[in-house]
């Protein structure tokens, strides 16, 4: 059973998790793990449209700069120099853990 998202996730911290990843623990008590990669690939602007293809290039997975926006959104600046801003739903709506995929026995971060 996948878990039921909220309408208006709100986060309570945002941090780097490592040199590949960056984690967010949501105020109902979720935690997610999103890896640079991924990041990239979901880019909802309107030049990657969420749908990233192919081999992205190393340096468009690195971070330059890591923001939140309020209670809105958060900004990521990567180091190739493009910018991708995520609302608070769009960014609940990529997490990809176990809970979130319909696989609660295969738990990496909390429920």
């Amino acid at each position: 059973m996948a878990l039921i998202k909220p309408k208006n996730p709100k986060i309570k911290g945002l941090n780097e998790v490592g040199r590949y990843a960056i984690g967010v623990q949501w105020t109902d008590g979720h935690d997610s793990i999103y890896p640079l990669e991924n990041l990239r690939r979901y880019c909802p602007c309107n030049v990657c449209h969420g749908a990233v293809q192919g081999e992205i290039p190393s340096q468009s997975q690195r971070l330059a700069q890591l923001s939140r926006l309020g209670e809105q959104a958060v900004f990521v600046g990567w180091s190739d120099g493009h910018e991708t801003i995520y609302t608070m739903s769009q960014l609940r709506a990529i997490c990809r853990c176990a809970y979130c995929v319909a696989e609660p026995e295969r738990p990496i971060t909390g429920g």
